[in-house]
């Protein structure tokens, strides 16, 4: 894949994700003291929507996408790149208990519903700051200038 290509495709990808996360996190700043049935229906709707995206994000970036690129173009950094791949998994455990929970969810589980937003707000967190190492590192990789020497 091209610099150029990469770079548009993380672009795009990014801004979706950004956006499903956006959704995500205003769902669950308030939780409404009525209809919280319909709110579970609805977070359960976009959470599995925000999951499932994420997840096959994660997959293109390890395979078609721009990390295989990163080793290609800077071998060094494939500690980096392993790093960042096994984050790739915790992310996918961390969603995967967090959906279960949010599946289990009844409207008289008050207390519950707030620990699957807590849940959520710190996996958004993590997926930020995720976000911004993989930023970071395709950076590094396609503007730094090692030299002929390295």
């Amino acid at each position: 894949m091209k610099t150029r290509e990469v770079a548009a495709w993380m672009r795009v990808e990014h801004e979706k994700v950004q956006d499903l996360a956006n959704i995500l996190r205003e769902n669950v700043a308030v939780v409404p003291r009525a209809n919280l049935a319909v709110w579970i229906e609805d977070v359960q709707s976009r959470f599995e929507h925000f999951r499932a995206h994420l997840i096959k994000h994660q997959a293109l970036e390890e395979h078609d996408g721009y990390l295989a690129t990163v080793v290609e173009r800077r071998p060094a950094l494939s500690p980096e790149v392993d790093r960042l791949q096994h984050e790739h998994r915790e992310l996918s455990r961390v969603m995967n208990g967090i959906h279960e929970a949010v599946k289990a969810l009844a409207p008289q589980d008050r207390l519950l519903v707030r620990d699957c937003c807590n849940r959520i707000e710190s996996l958004l967190c993590y997926i930020e700051r995720h976000d911004e190492l993989e930023n970071n590192l395709v950076t590094f990789a396609f503007t730094q200038d090692l030299g002929e020497n390295h």
